[in-house]
């Protein structure tokens, strides 16, 4: 996984890449999950596009939808699909749907301190965890670490410090749904603006547990195998991301404006179809993604035709 980088400690970050003065400016708006690799794929296309110019800021997934539909943005990077009453809002501003294309998987990982003993959490735990009312799962919520089988004596009385993401996340939100069945977050939940900053204060608090996409894992902390029913536990590698074992798998979005023509204009469709490519697509494994399959490349790419 890669280091947390300085990038995606602010709540909202703008990065203005050098270009000739008379070219185009992209605008992204969207997911901090995806803000490095935004950046990366950023400057990699201006070294070869040099008249294309980029805005990146990541303030949110909940961000994109607004941001496209004012044209503030170009691009609106997700962790999660736009939901119905973000949909809503865009087409009552443009008349229609905003265009769409898959650009990797993820998975939202579960990590605590490496001198935590905790051998691996069932995806009902999860809910005990986070969950106001963990509808999850039939035993109470989780207060302390031997409430989790946690045995070592300085550790199991502690009380759990649970972090999390801040609601402008899309990483908030499909945690909700996926790992809490929609139900409410417990209100002693401490929400961070940033996943780096999650696993930064998770690497500094051996009573702290917290969640996150891939792309921000390092080795400060340490990953916990999910278990779902009665499969055997899993951690979220590319093979359990891609067969969907590991249990908190996604799929990550760029959003789009369409043209009355039903096509991206013709800046943005080129760097889309760039973040299909080979390349962009390697460059999303070393951000610690896993990348599509041909037959998904393929599939994204027969949108924008």
């Amino acid at each position: 996984m890669k280091r947390v980088g300085s990038l995606l400690l602010t709540a909202v970050l703008t990065v203005l890449l050098p270009a000739i003065a008379a070219g185009r400016t992209l605008t992204s708006v969207g997911s901090d999950t995806l803000g490095e690799l935004m950046l990366a794929w950023a400057r990699d296309y201006s070294a070869a596009q040099p008249q294309v110019r980029f805005q990146i800021r990541t303030p949110g997934s909940a961000t994109a939808a607004a941001a496209l539909a004012s044209g503030a943005a170009d691009l609106g990077p997700m962790s999660r699909a736009m939901n119905a009453a973000e949909a809503a809002g865009y087409r009552s501003r443009r008349g229609r749907d905003p265009g769409r294309i898959r650009i990797a998987f993820d998975a939202v990982a579960i990590f605590v301190h490496p001198d935590n003993a905790l051998p691996a959490l069932r995806l009902s735990d999860v809910a005990r965890v986070w969950a106001a009312e963990p509808a999850c799962a039939a035993a109470p919520t989780a207060e302390r670490w031997s409430d989790l089988g946690v045995g070592v004596p300085e550790l199991a009385a502690q009380p759990l410090l649970r972090l999390g993401r801040n609601t402008a996340s899309g990483t908030f939100e499909f945690f909700q749904e996926s790992a809490l069945c929609s139900g409410r977050y417990r209100a002693d939940v401490v929400q961070f603006p940033g996943a780096g900053a999650i696993v930064a204060a998770v690497a500094r608090q051996p009573s702290a547990i917290g969640y996150a996409g891939l792309g921000h894992i390092n080795g400060l902390v340490r990953l916990v195998p999910i278990q779902r029913g009665d499969e055997a536990a899993s951690l979220p590698d590319a093979a359990n991301v891609i067969s969907g074992r590991y249990p908190l798998t996604r799929s990550l979005y760029l959003y789009f404006n369409l043209a009355d023509d039903g096509r991206p204009d013709p800046t943005t469709a080129a760097f889309l179809r760039f973040a299909l490519s080979s390349a962009a697509q390697d460059t999303a494994v070393r951000h610690g993604f896993v990348a599509l399959s041909a037959a998904d490349v393929s599939l994204e790419l027969g949108q924008l035709q």
